[in-house]
């Protein structure tokens, strides 16, 4: 999925659910418990891996609403990466568990939200159909 440079406020809301449905998937699959907003080190390891991951696929502010974080700490998370990879222990392999349960997950919610916004685009669509066809019948003169 690419980051969204230009759109409309509708598009911005559309990824932040994305992301909000893909969250607990993360939290699932680790064992953990998404409410732990603590500073512990397996919940900080575990925030910072999703908004690492999270950010290759979403802009920063989309990820830190999501996770109810501000957009600057997942600049720090990205920045940090690197190091965190081989100097936090544990950090590695949870980073590894959550980009590749993202793979899965994120095909999935992203063809559902897709799904979800042509439906209302083909509901706007058919109410403008109608709308012309009652104006042409009752415009037309037999």
């Amino acid at each position: 999925m690419k980051k969204k440079e230009e759109g409309s406020e509708n598009d911005y809301e559309d990824q932040v659910d994305l992301v909000g449905n893909i969250i607990p998937t993360l939290y699932e699959v680790l064992g953990e418990d998404q409410s732990d907003e603590s500073k512990k080190t397996r919940s900080a390891q575990i925030r910072a891996a999703i908004g690492t991951v999270l950010y290759k696929h979403f802009p920063a502010p989309v990820v830190a609403e999501a996770l109810g974080l501000h957009r600057d700490s997942i600049t720090q998370y990205k920045k940090k990466h690197p190091k965190n990879m081989t100097e936090w222990k544990g950090y590695d392999n949870t980073y590894l568990i959550v980009q590749c349960t993202l793979d899965s997950v994120i095909h999935t919610e992203t063809t559902k939200t897709n799904i979800d916004i042509l439906s209302r685009k083909i509901l706007k669509l058919e109410q403008t159909r109608q709308r012309l066809e009652k104006t042409i019948n009752e415009n037309v003169v037999l």
